[in-house]
């Protein structure tokens, strides 16, 4: 059965988590940004943050600079600051929680759950973060992992009339209706004006063919939530069974009045037109139907058509075939925007062909979707190097190796770029470090001498 379901912003769910991490007591030498941020003074937290990023406060620091950027709504600084402060400190669970919340509020919902489910490995009982997932898990109809995480949550809070309704609403996605309904009567029990465990009970009685028994509980579910598009949608197609045809087009006018954008809506539409003996309208609301059905799979379809011309830059790359690639990747980006593989990939390429305004603007774009991703920043940084904006890109390498500790070749870069400026004892510290993260790299070690005896002919 087609899941209708009011899901809430889960960046808003999991703010109560949040609130809590931020006031956290300070006792170290954090202190100070730790109290700008407690008392919202987000700017000067980061700022301080920022000057006590040194030894073990490292992780700290970039946890709660992440959350400082958080709640600025700067969501690519917070997911980085994050992520770095997960890399130094993988074992708490906070910091995954607010970089699922990151995540949520940026749009992202797949990096989201990756993030709470991190979270749930370390908290398997973390009722926010188990809630959190679940929902996501609805959204999206995976339905099998939401049923596994609302059980364990039911478990674990059997009083909560929403987790009953959630979980009620994974069994019927699922096609269970007798748990799906057991559920959501479970939810009224405890809470009678549970708009969410109605709209599910009402949608089960309507497609069982109990018609008054949905147009009851549906009608119930209008009165407890008056903003929700859902019940109107579902009442209307219990109208059409009844064959109250004026009643089932005042019930799709309000859906969409409410913002509903379901293309059913469209289909019950012409139903209760043909019903009416208006068949001109009933012919436009089908075709309304059909081009937004049409649109949804094209949509797919253009990703998945732009997947393919990805593979097959790939042999033309390897090939050194660089503008019939640069041409495929082109394509495959007029069909799938959204997708920062390749972005990243036809910057690459635009890297290597010297097209370095478009090599930027695509790096970016790539970065924006995906800021987490350290290899996104490195060759940002490469090619702000490359364009003489020496600056802009030590920041871009210097996020790349918080992103990726472990990245030589970033410590490597950031070296080059202080020898370009003459600051070379800072050229030796990074030297050092991409030596000692890669000793087989003879080029390191080169450089590292090279900085070595330019900064002692400079301390002469």
């Amino acid at each position: 059965m087609k899941r209708i379901l009011k899901v809430p912003r889960v960046g808003r769910l999991l703010c109560g988590v949040l609130l809590l991490i931020s006031l956290h007591a300070a006792t170290n030498r954090l202190a100070d940004g730790k109290h700008a941020f407690s008392t919202g003074r987000y700017e000067e937290a980061i700022r301080l943050l920022g000057e006590a990023k040194d030894g073990a406060d490292r992780c700290e620091a970039d946890f709660y600079s992440g959350l400082a950027h958080y709640r600025l709504k700067q969501f690519n600084l917070a997911i980085i600051h994050l992520q770095s402060s997960i890399l130094c400190a993988p074992g708490n669970s906070d910091s995954f929680i607010a970089l699922a919340a990151a995540y949520s509020d940026k749009g992202d919902d797949n990096h989201a759950v990756a993030a709470l489910d991190a979270s749930l490995e370390l908290q398997p009982g973390n009722v926010e973060a188990l809630r959190a997932a679940a929902i996501l898990d609805l959204k999206h109809e995976r339905n099998d992992r939401a049923v596994t995480k609302l059980e364990k949550l039911v478990a674990l809070k059997p009083n909560i009339a929403l987790g009953h309704s959630e979980l009620g609403a994974a069994y019927a996605g699922t096609g269970n209706l007798d748990k799906a309904r057991e559920q959501f009567q479970q939810a009224l029990k405890l809470s009678p004006e549970d708009a969410s465990a109605l709209l599910g009970l009402g949608r089960i009685f309507e497609k069982s063919g109990q018609v008054e028994d949905a147009l009851r509980t549906l009608s119930h579910a209008v009165k407890a939530d008056p903003r929700a598009y859902q019940p109107h949608f579902v009442l209307a197609s219990a109208y059409n069974t009844l064959e109250r045809y004026s009643e089932a087009l005042a019930e799709c006018n309000e859906s969409m009045r409410l913002g509903g954008k379901n293309p059913e809506v469209y289909y019950q539409m012409a139903r209760a037109y043909r019903g009416l003996g208006r068949p001109e309208d009933a012919r436009k609301s089908l075709e309304r139907f059909s081009a937004l059905r049409l649109q949804s799979g094209r949509e797919v379809d253009a990703s998945r058509q732009a997947a393919r011309l990805l593979l097959q830059a790939k042999p033309l790359v390897t090939e050194e075939k660089l503008s019939e690639a640069i041409a495929l990747l082109e394509q495959a980006i007029s069909l799938d925007n959204h997708n920062p593989q390749i972005l990243f990939r036809l910057a690459g390429l635009y890297y290597d062909t010297k097209q370095f305004p478009r090599a930027l603007d695509s790096v970016q774009a790539a970065i924006d979707l995906a800021p987490s991703e350290y290899i996104y920043h490195y060759l940002s940084g490469l090619i702000e190097k490359d364009s003489g904006s020496p600056e802009t890109a030590r920041k871009n390498f210097e996020t790349a190796v918080m992103l990726k500790p472990s990245a030589a070749d970033g410590f490597n870069q950031l070296g080059n770029l202080a020898m370009t400026g003459r600051r070379f004892a800072e050229a030796i510290r990074f030297f050092e470090k991409a030596s000692q993260l890669d000793p087989a790299e003879p080029a390191y070690q080169v450089n590292l001498e090279v900085a070595q005896e330019l900064g002692a002919k400079q301390v002469k």
